[in-house]
């Protein structure tokens, strides 16, 4: 079995795989999921979206050791990088919640991190004990409760409002019906959380604004700063919405660069047009935070800033080049505004006395390099609460 870098989209399964799973021409598509067939109605070997959890239970399970050896070579993948906080993208167990806090606890070189809480399997759990987004310290803390709403652009799986370019009846997949998962968003709220969900196409994008909405009819607080996890299909009026609600988009910025090709063929490039877009989100006030969203692309976060400075791809594609910003924009879209997207922009995200001590230093001035050259540049040092965490000239 092996990931495809297609957003969540598919993997690609043997035929071995698929026998051992009992997966075969008379298996049902699952619900948020799909399996491809060729003309016989067969299945080819790729699964997408929930789909996965078919052959899932085939795989070796990691115990608690195997997560805190696999949590150590990931930080020391960002670190030499020069990113020092991350946020985890869904904590599902105890086990997975157990192996961050020894992590935490060791004194090897580590990041700082926002952990999404996986709605289904933990938020009951957390409103039991009192627990909400905000608990924990600046190494590790508890942050939004997360649900998937769609699937990926590049799967042809995540939800929109037409359909994909050649597929007349093909709008991409929910992941749960809509109103259960409006149900538990609202829920979520009212118990305190801040609220993050996985939202690519334009309709589960409607799905989730209204979602939010009603949360905040039905239990007005404060300053939610809920998150739109990708937030890649959008129009200005959606754009509006978003700033009006006071939602925190997540771009992954480096999608653009990776995955344009594949992104003109399924949908076009009309409906890219505010697709991770960072001069717009700027000029509109709404703090956008900049994500990678690693392992789909490379951990470094250089190739999103050269991406949202020229927005020309790994093929020389221009793509809307009117959400070109500044290299200072782009890295505030990274530090600070990521900062503000876990409320910790009064302890990180700039450099100011009194704020935690994480710098990343490069070999040379990025003013200095063209936007294409900036994705090449090497990480020097990378100083993690005044500590020296990765250096070059020494390996680690």
């Amino acid at each position: 079995v092996r990931p495809e870098v297609m957003g969540i989209g598919p993997i690609a399964a043997i035929p071995k795989a698929l026998a051992l799973a009992g997966v075969n021409a008379n298996t049902r598509d699952p619900e948020g999921g799909s399996i491809d067939r060729d003309e016989h109605g067969e299945p080819t070997g790729v699964l997408r979206e929930s789909a996965m959890e078919l052959i899932r239970p085939l795989m070796p399970a990691a115990d608690e050791d195997d997560l805190v050896r696999q949590l150590g070579l990931a930080h020391r993948a960002f670190l030499k990088t020069g990113v020092t906080s991350i946020t985890e993208a869904g904590i599902r167990s105890p086990m997975e919640m157990a192996a961050y806090q020894r992590v935490r606890q060791s004194a090897s070189p580590k990041l700082r991190t926002y952990l999404m809480m996986m709605i289904d399997e933990t938020l009951e759990h957390l409103a039991a004990l009192g627990i909400k987004t905000g608990f924990g310290d600046e190494w590790v803390r508890i942050g939004p409760a997360k649900l998937f709403a769609d699937g990926s652009i590049g799967g042809r799986t995540c939800r929109m409002r037409e359909p994909f370019n050649g597929e007349a009846e093909n709008v991409g997949l929910w992941m749960e019906p809509p109103d259960v998962m409006k149900q538990k968003i609202v829920k979520a709220h009212s118990l305190g959380f801040q609220v993050g969900v996985h939202a690519i196409g334009d309709a589960a994008i409607d799905m989730l604004l209204d979602a939010y909405e009603e949360a905040q009819t039905k239990f007005p607080r404060p300053n939610t700063r809920h998150r739109v996890e990708h937030c890649s299909i959008i129009d200005f009026a959606t754009l509006q919405r978003i700033k009006r609600l006071g939602a925190v988009p997540v771009p992954g910025t480096s999608f653009l660069y990776y995955f344009t090709s594949a992104y003109l063929q399924n949908i076009g490039a009309d409906r890219l047009r505010y697709s991770i877009a960072m001069r717009t989100f700027a000029d509109e006030g709404i703090v956008a935070a900049a994500s990678t969203d690693a392992p789909v692309v490379p951990v470094s976060a250089t190739v999103g800033l050269g991406m949202m400075m020229d927005r020309t791809d790994v093929n020389g594609t221009v793509v809307w080049p009117e959400e070109k910003v500044s290299l200072e924009e782009a890295i505030r879209a990274y530090t600070w505004n990521g900062a503000y997207a876990s409320f910790e922009e009064t302890i990180k995200g700039s450099l100011e006395p009194g704020k935690l001590g994480d710098v990343t230093v490069f070999e040379t001035d990025l003013r200095a390099l063209s936007s294409a050259e900036i994705s090449g540049a090497r990480v020097d040092l990378t100083i993690s609460d005044g500590q020296i965490a990765y250096d070059r000239s020494v390996g680690e």
